[in-house]
């Protein structure tokens, strides 16, 4: 099963780059358009994607995408997961241990993250959350979103939704948008929080999950033209 994945995701791979070669050739767009959102932390970012892909009739691709890579790396979801989003300061024996075991290293993350996030992306018609995919997808058949809300918002909502004190929310919210940040600029070079990284920003504090929503449905269409 998993060697099947892997030979169709390889050959998917071959065949968008030869159709994307064919397509240069012949000046026609060679990827459907794609949308990659970025979030901050607790700023509601993937209910918003997921919502942007019902409007548009996309696909959403989130914490499946995990599995994918999982899949496709022979390696444990939760080793995969452990590596996602999140650059770790020190990690511990039994995990440096299983990484030696499984020959798993966050380069081979990478390496696996961007095949499957190309395969993907060759399909198009799609909604990305997070990975860094904006940063891995061409830029001129790409969307890509900034997903933000004032700390307080955020606070308030992670708050209630995991039982924690205002103040232990706001650490937790520091902590994995900073992890967040770190892991993209180790493996993109770059600053997740650039605002010249993105099409558009939408605040879900102000506009609320409908009105962000429809804000990334108004800026696909106007760029891309009418999903049908």
């Amino acid at each position: 099963m998993i060697g099947s994945v892997d030979q169709l995701v390889n050959q998917k791979i071959l065949l968008w780059e030869e159709e994307r070669r064919i397509a240069s050739r012949k000046r026609l767009q060679g990827q459907e358009p794609m949308i990659c959102v970025s979030r901050e932390y607790g700023a509601r970012g993937a209910a918003m994607a997921r919502t942007v892909a019902e409007r548009l009739g996309f696909q959403f691709y989130s914490q499946e995408l995990i599995q994918e890579i999982a899949e496709v790396a022979q390696v444990r979801q939760q080793l995969v997961a452990s590596l996602d989003e999140r650059l770790q300061d020190r990690i511990s024996e039994w995990v440096v241990g299983l990484m030696k075991r499984d020959g798993f290293t966050p380069s081979d993350y990478l390496r696996n993250l961007s095949k499957v996030v190309l395969t993907l992306a060759r399909h198009g018609r799609g909604v990305v959350v997070g990975r860094g995919a904006h940063f891995i997808l061409e830029r001129k058949s790409t969307l890509r979103v900034r997903v933000v809300s004032p700390l307080d918002t955020r606070a308030a909502r992670i708050a209630q939704r995991d039982g924690l004190s205002l103040d232990e929310a706001r650490a937790t919210i520091r902590r994995i948008d900073a992890e967040r940040v770190a892991f993209n600029r180790r493996h993109y070079g770059a600053n997740l929080a650039d605002p010249v990284n993105y099409d558009l920003i939408v605040n879900t504090g102000t506009l609320g999950l409908e009105g962000a929503t429809n804000q990334v449905v108004a800026a696909f269409e106007s760029r891309f033209g009418r999903a049908v």
